[in-house]
């Protein structure tokens, strides 16, 4: 089946405006040249009528009475023939009377020839030359013929109510087939605009068309041109945003992927040597190698179970149950369960909490939040001896900081850390345990309640990581 595509649609329904447009102008012009040149003759004839009166009052006045015009149909064709359609200066008094010049006229009739619409009748109304005109026609034009301020008769025409000279029906011929010739070359030039403009428009639509299929085929790196300020633009740029967003998503995918397998490969190869060489009898089958198995297998499961949570917290399944609590009493009771753990890896614990502090969150997400990081200092503050936490209300929310005196991170590395699987030894060595998920996992915890979580280092040397949440409103 025969397609037509959006350009030909686009340049037809353009065509077919233009060309409407088009004739309507031309029928609208022809029907207002016809009327208002039919006017102008008219017009004309009323000057026409106007010379007509004062040739006829001076002969009157040579001639003393109509008796010499009274039937005299010579006479008539050759006063009236003879004249021209308008003298060269005519002006009208306030009373309505003309005065001339005497001046040539300037556009003359036929010799010979007297016009069809016009009659001459004395005052008592009796017909002396020219055509009868119908009394009852309302549109007669009467023109006084004025001798010493005393009107002696009266021209009566009748107006022109359609072209019938030849050189007026000419002329209107003449105009119709200029105005045929101007419309064909309008539609011309009306159809190349219509292709042109149809491409223009259809062009970036095309381009949009084209990045479409090289996205749906796995190509993310493909952009659009987007300048201007038009709907198309605006199309183009959210196109462009969007394959940015999938580039930078298939991008972390594979990452996520990569760096999954790392994490798996470490503990995965420990367990197959291990039971390899026990398989071998290189390695005894007692309980420190079970031990050790066992040992990978509770990193492989915790491993597993932080890959649940992040990718729970990021998908928005975890369950949250917003409700007002206690942040200086969940924080305090928190922070003593791990006062001695850190203590037995030389880290004191300084603590710094009000009274009471109410805000609403989730009690279990948030103890699990702080657990995180007292296991991140735990685990990764090397040098450590000391660790802050306070937490302090400021600028409508709560503040809880976690500060260390350890080796802290680069600071180019700060806005790493809460990403998934990063980790600050770049040999990614698990001497140190943790799956690289903790912090990622914190961060989105924040996130779910309306609240912020950064790293920057602490003055002096160490780590602190800030966490920020709102004290009133659900979360965001």
């Amino acid at each position: 089946m025969f397609r037509i595509g959006i350009t030909t649609r686009l340049f037809y329904a353009l065509l077919v405006v233009s060309a409407l447009t088009a004739l309507g102008v031309s029928l609208g012009t022809r029907w207002s040249f016809q009327r208002g040149f039919q006017g102008y003759l008219n017009e004309v004839e009323a000057r026409r009528m106007e010379a007509m009166a004062f040739e006829f009052s001076r002969a009157y006045s040579e001639h003393g009475n109509w008796d010499f015009m009274r039937g005299n149909r010579e006479e008539w064709e050759r006063y009236t023939g003879a004249i021209g359609r308008e003298r060269a200066t005519t002006a009208r008094a306030d009373d309505g009377t003309q005065h001339h010049d005497g001046g040539d006229s300037i556009y003359y009739a036929v010799p010979g020839v007297a016009p069809r619409r016009l009659a001459l009748y004395d005052m008592q109304g009796r017909h002396l030359a020219g055509n009868h005109q119908t009394e009852g026609d309302l549109a007669l034009r009467y023109q006084p013929v004025i001798v010493d301020g005393r009107q002696v008769g009266t021209l009566v025409g009748a107006p022109l109510r359609g072209l019938q000279e030849e050189a007026e029906l000419g002329f209107i011929v003449q105009q119709q087939r200029d105005g045929v010739l101007v419309g064909i070359a309008t539609l011309l030039l009306a159809t190349l605009a219509a292709l042109l403009l149809a491409r223009s428009f259809v062009a970036p639509t095309r381009r949009l068309t084209v990045a479409a299929a090289k996205v749906a085929a796995g190509d993310y790196g493909v952009r659009v041109p987007d300048a201007g300020r038009d709907e198309l633009a605006t199309l183009a740029r959210n196109f462009n945003s969007m394959t940015a967003t999938l580039e930078s998503n298939e991008a972390l995918r594979r990452h996520f992927m990569a760096d999954i397998s790392h994490e798996l490969r470490t503990p995965l190869s420990v367990l197959q040597a291990q039971l390899e060489a026990m398989e071998d009898g290189i390695e005894p089958m007692d309980s420190n190698s079970i031990a050790l198995l066992l040992e990978e297998v509770a990193t492989l499961a915790r491993l597993v179970e932080d890959m649940r949570q992040i990718t729970l917290s990021e998908a928005g399944a975890f369950d949250y149950r917003i409700e007002p609590l206690d942040l200086a009493q969940l924080t305090a009771a928190e922070a003593n369960k791990w006062r001695e753990p850190l203590a037995g890896a030389g880290i004191a614990l300084l603590l710094a909490v009000p009274a009471t502090l109410v805000a609403p969150g989730d009690t279990i997400r948030l103890r699990q939040l702080l657990r995180n990081l007292f296991a991140n200092t735990l685990r990764h503050a090397e040098g450590a001896t000391r660790l802050q936490v306070t937490l302090a209300a400021r600028d409508g929310g709560a503040t809880i900081t976690f500060g260390d005196d350890g080796r802290g991170v680069p600071e180019q590395s700060l806005t790493m850390l809460f990403e998934r699987f990063w980790r600050g030894d770049q040999s990614r060595t698990r001497s140190t345990g943790g799956s690289g998920l903790g912090l990622a996992i914190c961060r989105s915890i924040a996130e779910a309640h309306g609240g912020t979580i950064g790293a920057e280092a602490t003055p002096g040397g160490g780590l602190t990581i800030v966490l920020r949440l709102p004290l009133q409103g659900a979360p965001a």
